[in-house]
């Protein structure tokens, strides 16, 4: 019986691109941990711009296991800030960036249409990764109005 390998030949095209869906490389497994050092390079462009360098917050960024949070700068501060999260049950990832009250919010959720694709690599004391969310709806309160941006981000957190 002559079978073909064109499904695996397709899947392993797949895997091998660069960025491509979290959820078709599998969710990363992360340990209980605390973060002490790293960085992200947040980018976007769109209804809102910015494009800077931002060190990981130290008090903020932690990982119980079933819920990690990587938080880079303030929170809700008048500076460039980003959080990505990881829930282990839902195997979802969130990507949070804002400036002040300028704001955008994407996902990768698994079996669903998602406008952001990326990866991360982890290990016993580093992760390290980049998602592309294209198309994200923003909202600016100065003005009211709802916006699109396209985010970039890069990152690495030492634990």
């Amino acid at each position: 019986m002559k079978r073909s390998i064109a499904p695996i030949g397709a899947v392993a095209l797949l895997l091998a691109l660069p960025g491509g869906p979290l959820c078709a490389q599998g969710f990363p497994a992360i340990s209980q941990r605390m973060f002490t050092d790293g960085s992200a390079r947040v980018t976007v462009t769109g209804a809102f711009s910015f494009n800077e360098d931002v060190a990981i917050n130290k008090q903020a960024s932690f990982s119980g296991g079933d819920m990690t949070w990587l938080q880079f700068g303030a929170s809700g501060g008048p500076e460039t800030n980003a959080t990505i999260t990881y829930n282990q049950d839902s195997k979802e990832t969130g990507i949070i960036v804002a400036r002040g009250k300028l704001t955008a919010t994407g996902g990768i959720a698994p079996g669903e249409p998602s406008e952001c694709t990326g990866r991360v690599e982890v290990s016993a004391t580093l992760m390290a990764g980049r998602y592309s969310c294209r198309g994200v709806t923003s909202y600016d309160p100065a003005t009211g109005k709802m916006g699109k941006v396209d985010i970039d981000i890069s990152f690495t957190a030492k634990s």
